[in-house]
């Protein structure tokens, strides 16, 4: 799977046209002039990307803080699956 943090670069200069020289680990997305409207549609990406989006409370930090948090959160993520489907596997 592809790194969260180079999701989001490719997510921020794909879909928002943010220039590379403007993303950082230290960059906030106020930084790369994101408004409200668009972090909306950044974590629908990210639901749609990495199967987690970044919640309101994650949306003043800087790129690299969203993307360790988006890390985390995709290996709870997988974890919870693993041990779900293997639950689902004892049941059968």
């Amino acid at each position: 799977m592809e790194p969260a943090y180079d999701v989001l670069v490719r997510l921020l200069t794909e879909h928002f046209g943010v220039p590379h020289d403007v993303i950082a680990p230290d960059a906030s997305f106020e930084d790369m002039e994101l408004d409200s409207l668009s972090l909306v549609e950044l974590s629908t990406l990210l639901e749609d990307t990495l199967g987690v989006s970044l919640p309101e409370e994650r949306k003043d930090s800087t790129l690299g803080e969203a993307a360790a948090y988006l890390t985390e959160a995709t290996e709870a993520a997988g974890a919870t699956g693993a041990a779900g489907a293997a639950d689902a596997e004892v049941v059968r």
